[in-house]
């Protein structure tokens, strides 16, 4: 299925002028992508972002963002305090804005033989969508109709561009090369896998079950946490998907200032430190620039820190020392076996280390436990086309796209019109 980019470019085209000084940030945007300087479209895409959110902290928090930059700001509307200011599907749309933006501004290599990052047109694409979808929520917000101007054609319903039901943490990034021949260009979802393992990052679960420590009722009902000195990291947890830290690695006193502060960095780097707190610094940190930092090895001397067994296996991922990220996720599984994503990230890493026959194997497994969980299907999906097995790439990628995974929408539509 061909990539549609110049209706795409069309719409942003039409809304530049709606947006006040960012106009000439769209603008650039749109000539860049014709001019095929994809880099350049995540990066002024980045700049956008970056000036919208700096509105809304003046205008919705009443508070002076200051110098701020992107990944700050993106974080202040996570936190709890600031919960519903933005909806969680324009965040998500904000997050693969800004993953392929900071992607595209930085040079991941090592030697300067390697080969950097390729940025492509179907990437852009997946970065044009949220864009449009924040600008689309960000106007609709303000009573502003974004009409087309007459300088571009307005762009048909049938056409990209419509905010996506399901996201991910990470964009889909560069096609990476099968081993063995496909049928047909490379399923988008294997350029996923590719940018997924080499960040590191684990996808953002939305279908999944709630991993442990979150409490349900009768039905599976969520219960109303606890008013316990906990409550508020317990929350932050599991927006975040993660287990609960053991009560060993915990320190009552510290919870309330730890979840006032638990996404920045700065704040919890002269905090005195516990299990904890170092966990939390070293995520903020991974976060923010990908580093590992030392304070990881603190969370990971207390015994059962899954989450912190997961971190440390994605900041491995990122280096692609494969032997660590296998350790550290397996130990993250072993402290609690329900902990999805980590189940998840080890089947990357597998994809990313080149063994599709055990990534296969862990989520044949993975999916036998959580039938619902589209994001594994759509990797499967990939994996089974790499290996010949048309039949399978069809079924699992039609099976992601009926769990609302949107990129698996247009794989199952192709595979289905192989022969």
């Amino acid at each position: 299925m061909a990539v549609e980019l110049e209706p795409l470019l069309n719409r942003l085209s039409s809304y530049a002028p709606h947006f006040g000084r960012l106009q000439s940030d769209l603008e650039a945007m749109v000539s860049r992508g014709r001019a095929g300087d994809f880099k350049g479209v995540m990066q002024n895409a980045r700049l956008v972002l970056e000036a919208l959110l700096r509105s809304l902290v003046t205008e919705e928090l009443k508070q002076t963002p200051g110098k701020a930059m992107l990944d700050e700001l993106i974080t202040k509307f996570r936190q709890q305090a600031n919960t519903g200011v933005v909806p969680t599907t324009i965040l998500a749309h904000m997050g693969t804005v800004q993953a392929w933006g900071n992607l595209s501004s930085h040079d991941h290599s090592g030697s300067l033989q390697d080969a950097g990052v390729a940025v492509g047109k179907e990437e852009v694409v997946a970065s044009l969508n949220s864009m449009l979808a924040v600008l689309g929520w960000y106007a609709q917000k303000r009573g502003v109709v974004l009409e087309p101007t007459g300088r571009t054609p307005p762009v048909p319903s049938t056409q990209p561009g419509a905010p996506p039901v399901h996201q991910t943490a990470a964009p889909a990034p560069a096609p990476v090369s099968p081993a063995t021949p496909s049928r047909g260009p490379l399923p988008i979802l294997l350029g996923a896998i590719g940018l997924v393992a080499a960040l590191g990052v684990g996808f953002l679960v939305t279908r999944a079950p709630q991993p442990s420590g979150t409490r349900t009722g009768g039905g599976g009902a969520p219960k109303a946490i606890e008013l316990t000195p906990f409550a508020g990291l317990d929350t932050l947890y599991t927006s975040w998907r993660e287990p609960l830290p053991p009560a060993s690695c915990r320190r009552v006193e510290d919870a309330p200032r730890l979840a006032a502060i638990a996404t920045d960095a700065t704040a919890l780097g002269v905090v005195d430190a516990n299990p904890e707190s170092a966990y939390l610094l070293a995520r903020a940190t991974f976060e923010k620039d990908r580093s590992r930092h030392p304070a990881l090895d603190k969370a990971l001397a207390c015994p059962g820190f899954a989450a912190a067994s997961n971190l440390a296996g994605r900041a491995a991922l990122a280096q692609k020392d494969y032997e660590q990220a296998r350790k550290h996720f397996l130990a993250a599984i072993a402290a609690t076996p329900t902990f999805v994503n980590a189940r998840f990230n080890l089947a990357l890493m597998y994809v990313q280390s080149g063994d599709l026959d055990s990534a296969r194997d862990k989520l044949d497994h993975l999916l036998a436990d959580y039938p619902d969980f589209g994001d594994a299907f759509l990797v499967r999906a990939g994996i089974a086309q790499l290996k010949g097995d048309h039949g399978l790439a069809k079924s699992d990628a039609c099976r992601a796209a009926t769990l609302g995974v949107e990129k698996a929408k247009a794989e199952c539509e192709r595979l289905s019109g192989s022969p």
